[in-house]
């Protein structure tokens, strides 16, 4: 999506998003508890069911979005982590 990927919250050198990553990128950069997200890498993957993945890690989040082929990782900077993955799990679910 033009535009997904602009503004302050975001940092790195590519600016590539699977297809199913979308609407969590959109909640973390809407989200007033995260500060910064940095896009990792993207895995292709055999076909599999959508899932969204979050690990605590020293000063935010690691999330992981599973597509239907492939996974991406992202980083979430964040102070109030709990807060942060209710947000974005709640507009994951209603998609």
């Amino acid at each position: 999506m033009r535009g997904l990927l602009k503004g302050p919250k975001f940092n790195g050198r590519h600016s590539t998003v699977i297809p199913s990553a979308i609407v969590a990128v959109e909640a973390a950069r809407d989200c007033v508890h995260v500060s910064k997200i940095g896009l990792g890498v993207i895995t292709p993957i055999r076909s599999g069911p959508e899932h969204l993945k979050f690990t605590p890690m020293s000063g935010g989040l690691k999330m992981q979005v599973r597509g239907a082929h492939a996974v991406q990782v992202f980083w979430l900077y964040t102070t109030s982590p709990e807060a942060a993955i209710a947000e974005i799990t709640r507009k994951w679910q209603e998609r």
